[in-house]
């Protein structure tokens, strides 16, 4: 995973453009949903007050691997983080998490 596009000082109104390296082996990247779900970070390193973006998958890396990307725009003053999650994505299930098979990166 890496990130793109902000100094080290963001000031609100930055683009961040997310980029994840996903390893889905035999898995088709259409099967999934990579999202970035980011916020104020507590000193804990909760992120708290969350926003959720689904990242697209733009590129075959080969053997597997797909880099999947996309830009938030920071929005809000203060402490910030984010993760990368990647979820089942299939039309007949009734919610993301209906499986219980949510990786955090």
């Amino acid at each position: 995973m890496d990130s793109v596009g902000v100094s080290e000082d963001p000031q609100i109104g930055d683009d961040l453009q997310v980029n994840a390296y996903i390893a889905l082996h035999d898995l088709p990247p259409e099967d999934v949903a990579v999202e970035v779900a980011y916020g104020r970070a507590e000193d804990s390193d909760e992120l708290t007050d969350v926003t959720v973006v689904e990242l697209t998958s733009v590129e075959d890396l080969g053997k597997g691997r797909y880099l999947f990307s996309g830009t938030l725009v920071i929005d809000r003053s203060g402490s910030f983080g984010y993760t990368i999650r990647v979820l089942p994505k299939h039309a007949g299930l009734a919610s993301k998490a209906e499986l219980g098979l949510i990786v955090n990166a």
